[in-house]
């Protein structure tokens, strides 16, 4: 191929004519392809998109032309060796107020075509003479994917057999996600999920990549015997559980967010749609439905299914129960869900900690990640199908739980089979230990607050100071034995609290200061208003030194029974629920 000596002098370096007419666009298409051929391109791509940027005219319609032109040449010439992931992040830099590349642009076209061919199919139904339909509609239903249940109710309501459904709410509307044009890496889709997860929340370590295989789950739950729960938890409201549902519902196949539901709706939607559930606010209507626990319980396996009687003659009917569900709420899940769950527990944001806002119109991100979820499973559904992924140390429910994402980052390779099985173990000891965690962190406030002077503790005498306290898990912590400065250590661990040498004036020690406490203070105790433990001999609760002055706790009362001699109860609250500490 022959290059015009202007793009050889671009090569050299000098500065190249901007590809603002058909001449100089035709050379910047020449020179992405020149250098591809000597294994670069990149630097072409971006440069001949920033000189587009950069002398462009305003309202200019050559301009878009070139756009689309040159980033058509950097796929045809570079998406082989780089991948498309990478050239549309380059362009997306360049020209961020792009929504959609023309690629996606064609295909959202198709799609809209899509939608008028599956409308014209349900009219078409709806003509039919009911003998008629009958034999057509398992053919229609599996032509247009959906269940013949759904098919049914929207060809009723085509006919208008509905009647009058002012207030009767709207037929279900389950969005098929297209899958990718092209096939997809698999590691790499999985770190690109957990990049942009992360520009929307702030998360845990290890819960970007909860979120990001349990979202790639969903997709081909069905490869699969089992389908883990997805608990997403805060002690408080405003840590970010609604925004982690609406980033997953751009993600997940067939999504189906509600703030509350019936027993009845969830397995009659689930046998019909198959949705994935995206259940938020779970703590206002789950915790007290155990005929909806059921139901999400006996959904975590294949086959999971309840019986009700339906019609005049109350016939028996099997519903199944068999779909992914993901719940978001305040507190812990119920225990029996909370088994069947891979968790991820937030916080509230400091102010310091910036965050991208999620608008679903604007998120195009993550509508071509599910594109492209949707691609990587439909090619690897065989070998998902036959996966039995190592389970390590993980045994019972919790490998059941883990056994489709670890299916699912063995395949994508990469460092995703590590990374999971790491993140999974670091779970199992989280389950363990998370209300023990606070725990301690509440019992070391109350060590240094029974001590006004104190500004540092040894590991030692922490330790033996947790030890001595009653009704506390400390002095009997593994094997009947009393915790450990290395046990200490490891609980404390996650909350970024590391023992160390330490010096305080003249003074070096090996233990903590009161101010590597702080944060975590902060951000975990924020609301909790405790009473040191210690033996109370005269059997009443006046005696306790509280952390707050007495001008500041909740109420003052008169001094009444103590049976247990001790005061670790609460500071008195005249609402039991606002209650600051329960054990």
């Amino acid at each position: 191929m022959t290059l015009d000596p202007r793009v050889v002098a671009c090569a050299l370096g000098d500065s190249p004519p901007p590809p603002t007419d058909a001449y100089n666009l035709a050379l910047w298409q020449g020179f992405i392809a020149s250098a591809a051929a000597n294994g670069g391109g990149l630097d072409q791509f971006r440069a001949g998109l920033e000189a587009l940027k950069q002398n462009a005219l305003p309202n200019d319609s050559f301009s878009e032309t070139a756009k689309d032109e040159i980033l058509e040449a950097a796929e045809r010439h570079l998406a082989e060796i780089h991948g498309l992931a990478v050239l549309q992040a380059i362009y997306f830099t360049v020209f961020p107020q792009d929504a959609m590349s023309k690629k996606e642009r064609d295909v959202d076209i198709l799609e809209r075509d899509k939608a008028i061919e599956v409308n014209a199919e349900i009219n078409r139904l709806a003509g039919m003479e009911p003998f008629k339909y009958a034999q057509e509609r398992k053919a229609s239903a599996k032509k247009l994917g959906v269940g013949v249940g759904f098919l049914d109710a929207a060809v009723k309501t085509a006919r208008g057999e509905n009647g009058d459904t002012k207030g009767q709410g709207r037929a279900l509307e389950l969005p098929v996600t297209e899958p990718w044009p092209e096939s997809v890496n698999g590691a790499a889709l999985l770190d690109d999920i957990c990049t942009t997860v992360k520009s929307y929340l702030v998360l845990p370590d290890g819960g970007a990549e909860i979120l990001s295989l349990w979202a790639v789950h969903t997709h081909a739950f069905e490869c699969f015997g089992h389908s883990p729960r997805l608990a997403i938890t805060a002690p408080e409201k405003g840590c970010g559980k609604t925004t982690a549902l609406d980033v997953l519902q751009m993600l997940v196949a067939r999504p189906l967010p509600t703030s509350n539901a019936t027993t009845a709706a969830v397995f009659r939607t689930i046998e019909m749609a198959k949705p994935t559930l995206l259940l938020d606010e779970g703590d206002t209507f789950l915790k007290d439905n155990e005929e909806l626990r059921g139901v999400l319980n006996a959904g975590h396996r294949r086959g999971g299914q309840i019986i009700r009687t339906v019609g005049d003659d109350h016939e028996p009917r099997q519903f199944s129960t068999w779909t992914p569900a993901a719940i978001a709420m305040i507190g812990r899940l119920p225990d029996t869900l909370e088994d069947r769950s891979v968790s991820v527990s937030l916080r509230r944001r400091r102010p310091s900690e910036k965050v991208q806002p999620f608008r679903s119109e604007r998120a195009q991100d993550l509508k071509r990640l599910a594109r492209m979820i949707a691609r990587w499973c439909d090619d690897n559904r065989q070998s998902l199908s036959a996966a039995d992924p190592e389970t390590g140390a993980l045994v019972n429910r919790a490998a059941d739980n883990w056994r489709p994402l670890f299916a699912i980052s063995d395949i994508a390779g990469g460092d995703w089979p590590k990374l999971a099985r790491s993140i999974a173990e670091d779970a199992g000891a989280a389950k363990q230990d998370q209300s023990k965690r606070i725990m301690v962190l509440s019992d070391i406030r109350d060590i240094f607050a029974a001590r006004p002077e104190a500004d540092r503790l040894p590991s030692a005498e922490l330790a033996e100071e947790l030890s001595a306290m009653e009704n506390r898990p400390w002095s009997e912590w593994r094997n009947g034995k009393p915790i450990t400065q290395a046990a200490l250590a490891r609980l404390l661990g996650p909350f970024r609290i590391t023992p160390g040498t330490k010096r305080a004036g003249d003074y070096t020690f090996k233990g903590y200061l009161l101010s590597d406490f702080t944060e975590a203070f902060e951000i975990y105790l924020l609301d909790q208003t405790v009473t040191p433990s210690q033996t109370n001999n005269g059997g009443k609760s006046d005696a306790s030194q509280s952390v707050t002055s007495e001008s500041n706790v909740t109420t003052s009362k008169a001094s009444q029974s103590n049976n247990d001699a001790l005061c670790d109860g609460v500071t008195v609250c005249e609402d039991e629920e606002e209650s600051a500490w329960t054990l």
